[in-house]
């Protein structure tokens, strides 16, 4: 299970960029609820950030390695980690959450439909499912392939297969205009053109930021590398 943009992941593991930082941002608003359910929770960043706004959270991912930063970033705070694979093991708590949320995780796993239903049964009624997960179909290339993922999802087929769990969609927009272009490379150049040294410059992350913060975290746009969608029980 692995969380956000693969080929964004920094280059000292323990330090946010730009993307994650504003993918927490704009995921914030849509999450409600006191219990939440962090499902591939990565570093923890955003599991931070609720918890810190008074959040029961739980944290879940297969990772032992980002677990074990995600304790270190949050030792003073209440948060619930668990070191598991989601997709073959129960999640060893009776108590039905209030939002779950799956931020580039579902395009790893190869039964989808499964993994939504499981999610459903962990909702309360009127429980919110959040996904942020890759854009396009067209776009998918040998690198997504390298990196684990299964598919790239288009709208249609990301609003059937949720409705198929049991979902109702409240919204689904696009986002990250600015990687088409860096993934569009990619797939017909069949190499990244995108290298973690490069990522690293903070200036360039503080340009990076300020186009989320104030352009695209606040416009819905046509396009996008990215699908966020709500959905409900």
């Amino acid at each position: 299970m692995s969380n956000g943009q693969d080929y964004l992941a920094p280059l000292n593991i323990e330090q946010e960029d730009f993307w994650h930082t504003n993918k927490d941002r704009i995921l914030l608003p849509s999450i409600t609820g006191k219990n939440i359910l962090d499902l591939g929770c990565g570093l923890g960043s955003l599991s931070i950030l609720l918890a810190r706004q008074g959040k029961k959270v739980t944290a879940i991912d297969d990772s032992q390695e980002y677990i074990t930063i995600a304790k270190k970033k949050s030792k003073a705070l209440k948060i619930t980690y668990l070191l598991m694979d989601f997709t073959k093991e129960q999640v060893p708590l009776k108590k039905k959450f209030d939002t779950v949320i799956i931020s580039g995780v579902i395009e790893h796993i190869q039964d989808d439909l499964a993994f939504l239903k499981k999610i459903h049964t962990l909702l309360r009624e009127h429980g919110k499912i959040i996904i942020l997960t890759s854009a396009y179909p067209w776009l998918y290339s040998s690198f997504d392939k390298s990196v684990g993922h299964y598919r790239r999802y288009s709208k249609k087929q990301l609003i059937t297969i949720t409705q198929k769990a049991g979902f109702t969609i409240t919204s689904l927009r696009y986002w990250d205009i600015l990687a088409l272009p860096v993934l569009f490379l990619t797939r017909i150049l069949h190499h990244t053109v995108v290298h973690p040294e490069g990522l690293s410059n903070n200036y360039l992350n503080k340009i990076l930021d300020k186009w989320f913060l104030f352009f695209e975290n606040k416009k819905i746009l046509p396009l996008g590398a990215d699908l966020i969608m709500v959905a409900e029980k």
